[in-house]
């Protein structure tokens, strides 16, 4: 058994002296009242001396000896913090994900996370989704935010949380199938503009449409504004997920084509190798693009 003075126990006799008692330490800290007092006693056989006294009528104060280990108590919490700001400042979260989540999705969910870890660097990587789970696999990334056909068989060596999301086929308002009911005929021999022609969307429309005798024709805008440019310039449509194109759509100044057949359902898939650490850099941020995410349900 281990004798060691915890730096728990050292937050809990500086909130005691600081707040006058164990339920206002309770409160300080946020934890129940049973755990200051467990922490408390856990001290005590520590020290082999008592730590507190009660008086009737008035919350606990500290014994003479608790107020003797005071100043280490204090000194031991700062070496601690000390060293978890200096981890921290080392740290980096290496994040892959592809470019339409990077430019709608994460800003906010970044944003949150700098303000609580400002010393961590988050750098991102942008690539296709299923190079982005390899390397998190082989673990190269911490974590990876990806757009995949939903009902994907989940990887038996990752930790996987998915979210719903949609596909919208986009034009220009005064395209000549915007304000109809389209059918997937009515896309034989058309462009359709992606970001990327190896991208997970390639092969969910191609499934989709079918093998006509004109399939349509598919090619690469590079980024989510080239597609966006490409379609308001052509006749082209544009396969873009529904948080990319939420602000055009909005202000009419693209169309989401009705269809008579909806387009497969996708998901946002957020990958890492296991899950991180309690209370890490990185479990911070997974939470804050959980939050992000959840409200888009």
């Amino acid at each position: 058994m281990t004798r060691d003075l915890e730096v728990r126990h050292c937050r809990v006799l500086v909130a005691v002296h600081e707040q006058g008692g164990v339920g206002a330490a309770a409160r300080a800290l946020g934890v129940a009242q049973s755990t200051v007092s467990e922490t408390l006693l856990s001290l005590e056989r520590l020290l082999g001396a008592p730590v507190t006294l009660r008086r009737a009528g008035r919350e606990a104060t500290l014994t003479a000896a608790a107020e003797a280990l005071l100043p280490h108590a204090q000194a031991l919490i700062s070496v601690s913090e000390t060293a978890l700001a200096a981890s921290a400042r080392r740290a980096t979260i290496r994040f892959g994900t592809v470019e339409s989540i990077s430019s709608f999705l994460l800003p906010g969910p970044l944003s949150d996370f700098r303000l609580l870890w400002p010393q961590v660097d988050v750098r991102i990587s942008i690539g296709l989704c299923e190079d982005l789970r390899k390397r998190v696999g082989r673990s190269d990334l911490d974590a990876a935010l990806t757009i995949e056909a939903a009902g994907r068989p989940r990887d038996r060596d990752l930790a996987e949380d998915y979210w719903p999301a949609r596909l919208r086929l986009v034009a220009a308002p005064d395209h000549p199938l915007a304000g109809r009911v389209v059918q997937r005929r009515d896309l034989e021999g058309r462009t359709c503009l992606l970001t990327d022609h190896d991208g997970a969307f390639s092969d969910l429309v191609k499934a989709w449409v079918g093998s006509g005798a004109r399939p349509p024709k598919l090619e690469s805008a590079g980024s989510v504004d080239g597609v966006k440019r490409g379609v308001l310039k052509s006749d082209a449509i544009g396969v873009l997920p529904d948080y990319a194109v939420a602000d055009e759509l909005a202000a009419r100044s693209l169309a989401a084509l009705g269809l008579a057949d909806p387009l497969p359902p996708v998901s946002l898939c957020l990958t890492t190798l296991k899950p991180p650490p309690a209370a890490s850099p990185l479990e911070s941020l997974i939470g804050n693009i959980r939050d992000g995410l959840q409200r888009l349900d």
